[in-house]
């Protein structure tokens, strides 16, 4: 199969490039994943199928990630982002003409569309750590005729470039488990960061923005998965088996004891049921989710394989917190609610004789609805090293290397 990077295409390959290219940015402007003009322009200006060489133009126009390299265990180096992603990152980036944008993580197409975004007065540098992955973006460039538009290092992006600092905007497209110092310390004073992070093993988009008292906040929280980063500020998520079908993804700080977290959830769980109930197309489980790994001490995420096991999680992966010796657990479920098409309860199932760690679990999600509800989630402050504990917001102090960072619940 030929692709429009092949010398000898044609011009219907040509015009039906762009026509796929048009139905997929009016998708995403239906979808509210693009909402300016600015970043639709962008897009509509930038043929993504020069940007996943060797993949048919239907291939190259869904709103699907496009694998580009793998280790020699299957598991994915380097990919091309989703459509839907690239976008909501630009909408909470927010590129202006003329500013000057740092890429952590190279593929080439979100590069292009920063260039486009900011023009040709302003500047875009993109780095990957991987050779690989920075030598096929130079090709995808100029196959685009951006050879010239965009630079890029290879490098550990977690130093960033110091030699074109200030930013205006710092776009990081890998998965990372912690704030750089040297992104802040690279970023202008009113400049906007943007960053896939892992909070406690959950991965959530965020951007950022200097604060009047000289540190950095900011939220977002979307959803996303991202390629992790390497080199210096490699993510400490891990993944461990537990029962037959089942496992649990903590940080890497996070003390675990997996034999007897299985011995556990291998004794028979009981429902607790919190009265806090929800419609299916409200949107809740990734803030609820954010808000139980904010209030626990201990916590993982259980993902399940139904087919393989009996307990009861949540597709995509449910907030699982245990007591200090492992000999309890508690994960929450969900049932429908009786009489009312899709609605349903949040609720817990307790493994092991702590009673108490149930319903800790089940007047969070109370204390959530009450407090929390309807609210877009939490407040991400970020803090320069060496910053006085006492000094920063109080909240949830996530535990890790870079930049300290707290997370503050703002109540209703």
């Amino acid at each position: 199969m030929s692709t429009l990077s092949d010398p000898d295409v044609t011009e219907e390959q040509t015009a039906e490039a762009g026509e796929l290219n048009e139905r997929l940015v009016s998708m995403l402007e239906r979808a509210g994943r693009i909402t300016t003009p600015a970043v639709a322009a962008a897009f509509r200006a930038t043929p993504r199928h020069l940007f996943v060489p060797g993949a048919g133009l239907a291939e190259a126009y869904t709103d699907d990630y496009q694998p580009t390299d793998r280790d020699a265990e299957g598991r994915l180096l380097s990919s091309v982002s989703a459509p839907w992603l690239v976008a909501q990152m630009l909408e909470y980036l927010r590129p202006r003409p003329g500013q000057s944008v740092l890429e952590v993580g190279s593929g080439g197409y979100n590069a292009a569309l920063l260039h486009r975004l900011v023009g040709d007065e302003g500047a875009v540098t993109s780095i990957d750590i991987d050779p690989v992955v920075t030598e096929r973006a130079r090709g995808c460039l100029r196959a685009a005729g951006l050879e010239d538009s965009v630079r890029v290092l290879t490098g550990d992006g977690a130093y960033g470039v110091p030699d074109a600092a200030p930013y205006d905007r710092i776009e990081v497209t890998v998965q990372v488990a912690a704030i750089e110092q040297a992104w802040l310390d690279q970023l202008a004073p009113d400049g906007v960061l943007v960053v896939p992070l892992r909070v406690r093993g959950l991965g959530r988009l965020v951007a950022l923005t200097s604060a009047s008292d000289g540190h950095w906040s900011g939220g977002g929280w979307l959803p996303c998965g991202f390629v992790a980063m390497r080199g210096e500020a490699a993510s400490s998520t891990q993944v461990h088996a537990l029962t037959p079908g089942a496992r649990v993804r903590v940080d890497g700080s996070q003390p675990l004891d997996p034999e007897t977290l299985t011995k556990t959830l291998d004794s028979v769980g009981s429902p607790h049921w919190s009265g806090v109930e929800v419609g299916a197309s409200e949107g809740t489980r990734p803030i609820v989710d954010l808000w139980l790994a904010t209030a626990f001490d201990t916590y993982g995420t259980l993902l399940v394989d139904p087919q393989r096991s009996a307990l009861r999680a949540l597709p995509g992966g449910t907030p699982l917190t245990w007591n200090t010796d492992f000999s309890a657990a508690a994960y929450v479920t969900m049932r429908p609610v009786e009489g009312q098409s899709g609605r349903y309860e949040y609720g817990v199932v307790v493994h092991g004789e702590d009673r108490v760690l149930g319903e800790a679990v089940v007047e969070s999600l109370r204390e959530w609805d009450r407090d929390h509800r309807g609210r877009h989630g939490p407040v991400l402050h970020v803090y320069a090293e060496g910053t006085d504990p006492a000094a920063m917001a109080p909240g949830r102090h996530l535990e890790r290397p870079g930049a300290p960072m707290v997370l503050t619940w703002p109540k209703n």
